[in-house]
Parts: C-alpha cells; sequence; structure tokens
C-alpha cells in the first residue's frame, strides 16, 4: 500500500516533467478551490460523493486493461482528482505503473504536481505551448509522448470540453498513441443522450442556468455598460464557453468509431449535493461566469442567490430534491478495431 506517498509533505520530489513557476496568488487560489471541490477540506482520503461515485466506475472500467509496468496516461488531469483515485486503487492491487498527466491549464495542473509531487513514476506534461508570435496552441499528443504507445488512456469530465470540430482529431490521435491492445476509457457528466432518464439532468445545467440568470443581472449590465461594443461582446462569448452547451454524446462515439474503436457504453445516476453545487460554483475559474461583478462577497453572493433559484427550477422539474441534484453520467471503454 503506497497511499500515503500522495502526501506532498514528504521528502524528496520524484515526479518528473513539467513544474510550475511564477503562480499568482488567484492561480494558486484557483487550484485549491477545485481540489477542494473534489476532496472535503482537501482531504484526499474524502472525495466528495459526485467525484467518488464517477471516478470509481471510470476506475473499474479501466483497471483490467493496466497490468504492472504499464503506462497510463490521463488526458485532462485538472488537479489530479482522476489519477489520485487511480492511483489508490492500483496501490490496493500492489500495481505499478508510470503515469503521465496531461493538461492546459496552469492552476489546477499546479495543484496536482503539488499533490503528486512525491510520487515516483508520475510525470507531468503542459499540453499547450506559445509560438514566437506569443500564439497558444494544443501540443500533439504524438509529440508529448514522443512517440511511445501507451497502455491506457483514461479521461475524466473532459470529452465534453472539447468543441466538437475538433473531437475527431482528437480521437485520431488518441488511437495513433496506443498500443494494439491498448485501451481509452472516458466519463463524462455533460453530454446530451436520448436514454438520459427524465428524472436527471446533465452535470453543467445548474450552472448553465446560473450564467442565464445573471446574464442580465442589473449589477453586472451596469458594469458592462461601461466596456466597448467590441469588448462587451468578446467578455459575454469567454463567459459562455466556461459551461459550453452541451453536444450529443454520439459526436463522441462517433469520432472514436472513425478512428478505429470499438465501444462499450454505459451509464449513471450520480447525485450532486447543493452544498458541492456551491462549492464547484465558487471555483474562481467557474465562478466568472458572473464577470464582471466583483470578485468576492459581491460575485459569490450573485452565484449562490442564482444557484438557489436554478436548483430550485431543477428539483421542481423532477430532476431533484430539496439536498441534490440528479446527474447523468456516460462512460465509454474503446479498444482498437484489429
Amino acid at each position: 500500500m503506497r497511499i500515503d506517498n500522495l502526501s506532498s509533505s514528504m521528502g524528496t520530489v520524484v515526479a518528473t516533467g513539467w513544474e510550475p513557476s511564477g503562480l499568482s496568488g488567484a492561480e494558486v487560489e484557483d487550484g485549491e478551490a477545485y481540489h477542494r471541490a473534489l476532496y472535503h477540506d482537501g482531504d484526499t482520503d474524502r472525495p466528495v460523493n459526485w467525484h467518488k461515485n464517477s471516478v470509481e466506475r471510470l476506475i473499474e472500467m479501466a483497471i483490467p486493461h493496466i497490468s504492472d509496468g504499464a503506462l497510463v496516461v490521463d488526458y485532462g488531469s485538472g488537479t489530479g482528482g482522476s489519477a489520485i483515485e487511480m492511483l489508490k486503487s492500483l496501490d490496493e492491487r500492489g500495481i505499478e505503473i508510470e503515469l503521465i498527466l496531461i493538461d492546459p491549464l496552469v492552476s489546477w495542473f499546479s495543484k496536482a504536481r503539488e499533490l503528486l509531487d512525491h510520487r515516483d513514476g508520475v510525470h507531468f506534461e503542459l499540453s499547450i505551448q506559445k509560438d514566437d508570435s506569443g500564439r497558444t496552441s494544443f501540443r500533439r499528443l504524438d509529440e508529448i509522448l514522443g512517440g511511445r504507445k501507451a497502455d491506457v488512456i483514461i479521461s475524466s469530465s473532459t470529452l465534453h470540453l472539447i468543441p466538437a470540430k475538433t473531437i475527431g482529431d482528437l480521437a485520431l490521435q488518441f488511437a495513433g498513441s496506443l498500443k494494439e491492445d491498448g485501451a481509452f476509457v472516458w466519463d463524462s457528466g455533460d453530454l446530451e443522450s436520448d436514454l438520459r432518464p427524465e428524472i436527471s439532468a446533465l452535470l453543467h445545467d445548474p450552472y448553465r442556468a446560473v450564467r442565464e440568470l445573471l446574464r442580465h443581472d442589473d449589477r453586472r449590465t451596469a458594469k458592462l455598460s461601461q466596456m466597448s461594443v467590441d469588448e462587451k461582446e468578446g467578455h459575454e462569448r469567454r463567459l459562455d464557453q466556461i459551461f459550453p452547451s452541451p453536444m450529443p454524446v454520439e459526436v463522441v462515439v462517433r469520432a472514436l468509431s472513425e478512428a478505429g474503436f470499438s465501444s462499450e457504453m454505459n451509464d449513471k445516476i450520480i447525485p450532486f449535493s447543493r452544498e458541492d453545487a456551491e462549492s464547484f460554483a465558487l471555483v474562481p475559474r467557474l465562478a466568472e461566469i458572473a464577470s464582471p461583478l466583483q470578485v468576492g462577497n459581491e460575485r459569490d453572493g450573485a452565484i449562490k442567490g442564482a444557484l438557489e433559484t436554478a436548483l430550485n427550477s431543477i428539483s421542481d422539474e423532477g430532476k431533484g430534491t430539496e439536498g441534490e441534484y440528479r446527474s447523468y453520467w456516460v462512460f465509454g471503454c474503446h479498444r482498437l478495431n484489429k
């Protein structure tokens, strides 16, 4: 058992790869807040229920494809929540792996590095790069892996954030970065499906509702009126992308099929408590949906009020109760067709 090796308080750094530098206080706070949205008081032994219940199914699907010495890639690692839970499960089985975490968001990824800094066999790769002109782009997966092939690629709560127009190319990257007998395993709580029961909502439905409720908030509109037309339009477009409109799960499955994968799909309804929903919505990066309201009490208060209204509406629609909403999750395990 090496679960205690998840602690960042242990001696020498043994993780390799990307390291954060020059983080602002706001970036540190953002990473810490998202981590605490996944773990009670930031304690990695106490995952909140929605995180535990979603990643648990993901790990159950991935474990049969992982053996001692395997190369596993976590694509879209965030603050490391899925990696932490997977390493716990592998430690219990006495399986040691090489794990590569990949993410573009410095504030969240820095927290993952902090949490797993002292874990051997863990490597970090920032997935964005800047060219000489300062333009940002995503690195190709084969370049990140240096031509190596993974035994398993996992991706938790990430694919719904990939634009539909680029999901096909990403699927091809996954296919090109796996061994012949490898597997791609993923989950998402924010893809639309005809199979979603009427008693459930999508993961981000409450937060999209908060965005709409605050779109014409008097305090927001007063601040927006001080911007130029172009500045205001750009600002609002950016906010709309924090919780984008959900795409159909068929878009993802079709892209993976066209990339040469077979598909095994299942789903699950996962309760999401109001307390956890509030913690999630107040993560600074996500709370930007209330911008340009002032960071602090003004922004937090507006979000809390709108979230209560949104969750009450979801409850009235039969998709939740006074204490939680029911989020609908989809899980996929894909193998390359031979």
